[in-house]
């Protein structure tokens, strides 16, 4: 009937709650980044990082106007898949979330996107606009997605953005609005897999899984089987159609992880873990494990501490202490939970947590059921090695799930579980339809549960926790170095008094809006007005938003925001090791900087980088850094003791690996000139032997002894490339790197006789064509990680391309499947309006 008298409205009055609905999202996203507009930057290190890696990539379309799927700039080469293709086939799609990303791709953009996409979600559930925009301001402002905002993670927020959608499509499917449905589900996939932040991906899949298995269950029971093949039939049109949309990626992606950390290594001698498993290593895959009572965080922001490195609150009885003691601190230290460090809790709310509890008691649908079980195994994966026997066993035989890191990442999915329920019990305790009696019961205990906890808590922090941390070892030396044992003693109990504090506080706070929340619903029972439904969810808006707000500005908030000019300038600010380097106008060579080399991509940005900064590097380099390439930076740096230039330069002659990769100049200090490698082989050389070797464990263990300047070690299982070569001796043979682009290098050779060519690029089998003279010819992988060619006597011109035929292939699916799918949505919103014209 509502549905109905809905239908009989005018268009204007029908659109008006959802039009005001977009406002207010559009409003408080504008307001909670309103830094950014004013002509702010927000400084975030995962973007930082990611715009030195990229650097080589935008200047090379910028410049040239043309698309490269390989860049130089990190690790001596890596495809460029996972960090960003600029041009080539278009991806429609990209038409479509522009407007949302024209707010701010990485601030306010995610923001409403989670807003809006969360609202569509509740609205196509059936639920009134003000329920809607309830949990679509609890979704958005989730302390989660305001974290990673400001850590800079944006394919996440975008990932986590679109979550609301794809269970849109399948809340559609599920009420048999089959070509909405499968058109939302579609879109949503499509968009979430194009934000390239996969493991946001796998979990939103398998909670669509849990979902389409308790609806079948369900309709099986009540004996309703005719829609079934309709909607399962309708999901996989749509699935399949968000795959195509998303082919190059997908496919680039997969054919990449092989080939990654996250791939199978071929050594015999890994840790334990990697024996077990063809990804990641288990120890650091579950490094950040959410604790056990950590995850009370959901309704106490504050149960661990909150953030590492938080500020010195003046008043803290740490401050106090460590003032009288002469110790002026860097930081709080309030954060004690189980992971290496955070930059604060998951925070769903106290309100949301509250009504969750109520909708597990009032809503009648089984299933609430399905998303009571999905929030408990997302926490279980969470919890990490908190939890091992079970997540040992899901990591080691689930497919894909051992590709992934940072399980704590986990609660992104109880994150909108416990929302729908949260918002289906608003939905429902206010639809008129339940007996108010039962009402009251419900309200009464699922009240009383969650302000007991909080309660509980506030009064007695102490009861479960000693507040005591792992990660307190190191504190714990310096303090004992500094001020002896005793130091400790005072130092510890006033940290834990103020963990404690902290802890007893928000309980407290968590409490009040419990309680008020529970005030409200018991006040709408006993309030008679027609606009009872309007107004009392409207009030749980406003303090859930007020609740989640003031936690979010704890982490992100207009202190984080620098001036965009001194931003720009601090950012990538040339030093004098880069412009002394950047002098050199060879076409190519490799910098190393000592400091950190593996985990930043500063150097990258200018240079072409033996480090970087990326999740997903290949697993033969990670390995070559493993067992070869930090042993000799160590050399290097250990050098620099002497105080001796010629000792100093006199250790490169021990680092074979790095002169193979031509790392012609090494940054020991940015204000310094840099140093230059005398033992840098360059670009290309002709060896004058080689050696097979059996297996991975032999050819890396050769690395040890091998002048790769004269000797080369080949893997036998490229013995055919080098069958009937015979050495001759030319010293005059050349061979010189002429042209350089990150997907095209143009050699030119020079001898009397045929060769073996070294080329100091790594091997990528999956894309890289050599030619000679402009016909293709076979290379091979030599030296664990470098291409290696046989080249004809005489003059000729080599060239190697990057032409990934398979991706460019998925390329254009993408661009054709992308536009059947935008011309279906705009086609059905398009009859939509005729079909309403005509009624």
């Amino acid at each position: 009937m509502e549905e109905l008298k809905n239908e009989q409205q005018p268009v204007w009055k029908r659109i008006l709650p959802h039009a005001i609905a977009v406002v207010c999202f559009l409003l408080i996203s504008v307001v909670y980044f309103s830094p950014v507009f004013q002509g702010k930057v927000l400084p975030q290190g995962d973007v930082q990082q990611f715009e030195g890696s990229a650097q080589e990539i935008v200047d090379y379309y910028n410049n040239e106007g043309e698309s490269t799927a390989w860049t130089n700039s990190m690790f001596s080469g890596m495809p460029a898949y996972q960090i960003g293709i600029w041009g080539g086939s278009p991806n429609f799609l990209d038409y479509l979330d522009a407007p949302l990303k024209a707010l701010g791709a990485g601030t306010a953009g995610p923001l409403f996107a989670s807003m809006l996409m969360a609202y569509i979600l509740f609205c196509l559930m059936g639920f009134k606009p003000i329920t809607a925009v309830l949990g679509a301001v609890a979704y958005g402002l989730s302390s989660y997605n305001i974290i990673i905002i400001d850590a800079g993670h944006v394919t996440k927020a975008w990932a986590i953005a679109y979550i609301p959608l794809i269970l849109a499509g399948v809340a559609g499917l599920f009420r048999n609005k089959y070509l909405w449905g499968s058109l939302l589900l579609a879109l949503g996939i499509a968009l979430q897999v194009k934000s390239n932040h996969l493991q946001v991906t796998f979990y939103t899949g398998l909670l669509c899984i849990m979902l389409y298995v308790g609806y079948i269950v369900i309709e099986i029971i009540n004996k309703k089987y005719k829609a079934l093949p309709k909607v399962i039939g309708f999901s996989l049109i749509a699935v399949a159609l968000a795959v195509a949309c998303n082919i190059g990626g997908l496919y680039s992606n997969y054919e990449m992880t092989r080939e990654s950390t996250r791939g199978q290594s071929e050594l015999t001698t890994p840790t334990e873990s990697e024996k077990k498993s063809s990804g990641l290593d288990k120890d650091y895959a579950f490094a950040w494990s959410y604790g056990k009572g950590e995850t009370l965080s959901l309704l106490i922001p504050n149960i661990h501490g909150g953030a590492t490195g938080g500020k010195v609150n003046p008043s803290s009885n740490l401050y106090k202490a460590t003032a009288a003691h002469g110790l002026q601190l860097p930081a709080a230290f309030s954060y004690w939970g189980d992971q290496p460090f955070t930059s604060g809790p998951v925070y769903f709310g106290a309100i949301v947590c509250f009504l969750f509890v109520l909708g597990m008691f009032i809503i009648k649908n089984k299933l609430k059921w399905v998303l009571f079980i999905a929030t408990i195994f997302f926490i279980f994966l969470s919890w990490g090695y908190n939890f091992d026997g079970f997540n040992s066993w899901f990591f080691y035989n689930f497919p894909f799930y051992n590709k992934f890191r940072t399980v704590s990442m986990a609660l992104v999915i109880p994150a909108i579980t416990m929302l729908v329920v949260a918002v289906w019990a608003v939905n429902d305790f206010f639809s008129g339809n339940a007996d108010k009696s039962k009402l009251k019961i419900a309200l009464f205990i699922s009240g009383g549960i969650t302000a007991f906890i909080c309660l509980l808590f506030a009064l007695m922090p102490g009861l479960f926790f000693d507040f005591a941390s792992k990660n307190d070892v190191q504190m714990q030396t310096q303090i004992h170095q500094m001020f002896g044992a005793e130091g400790w003693t005072w130092f510890s109990q006033a940290l834990h008094q103020d963990r404690k504090d902290l802890l007893s506080a928000d309980a407290l706070r968590s409490l009040v809006f419990v309680v008020l929340a529970t005030i409200v619903l018991w006040g709408s029972l006993n309030i008679k007005s027609k606009q009872a439904e309007m107004i009392f969810p409207a009030i749980l808006a406003v303090l859930i938003l007020a609740d989640l707000w003031a936690i979010d500005r704890r982490y992100l908030n207009d202190d984080h925001f620098q001036n965009k000019a001194s931003y720009i300038a601090q950012q990538f600010p040339r030093s004098v090791a880069d412009e002394a380097i950047l002098q050199d106008k060879q076409p190519s060579y490799r910098v190393l900087n000592l400091n950190n080399p593996f985990n930043e991509s500063a150097t990258s940005y200018y240079h072409k980088s033996i480090g970087g900064y990326h999740a997903a590097k290949l697993k033969r380099y990670q390995e070559l850094i493993d067992y070869h390439l930090t042993n000799e930076i160590n050399t290097i740096i250990n050098s620099f003791r002497t105080n001796n230039v010629d000792s100093i330069l006199g250790s490169f002659g021990k680092t074979p690996s790095l002169n193979m990769l031509n790392a012609k100049y090494i940054i020991y200090s940015p204000e310094q000139p840099p140093l230059q490698n005398p033992y840098a082989l360059g670009n290309a050389w002709f060896v004058s032997g080689f050696n097979f070797v059996d297996n991975a464990d032999a050819e890396i263990a050769a690395l040890n002894t091998l002048n790769p300047a004269t000797i080369a070690v080949v893997d036998k299982r490229f013995e055919k490339d080098l069958a009937g070569f015979k050495f001759s001796a030319d010293s005059a043979a050349t061979i010189t790197l002429t042209t350089y682009k990150p997907n095209k290098l143009v050699y030119k050779s020079k001898a009397n006789s045929e060769q073996l060519a070294i080329f100091s690029e790594v091997y990528y089998a999956n894309g890289w064509q050599a030619y000679i003279d402009g016909k293709e010819a076979p290379h091979f992988r030599a030296d664990w990680t470098l291409r290696a060619m046989r080249v004809p006597a005489g003059e000729h011109e080599i060239v190697f391309a990057f032409e990934p035929h398979d991706y460019l292939l998925c390329r254009t699916i993408t661009t054709a499947s992308s536009a059947i799918l935008v011309l279906a949505l705009l086609g059905s919103v398009g009859l939509g309006i005729f079909r309403k014209r005509k009624e």
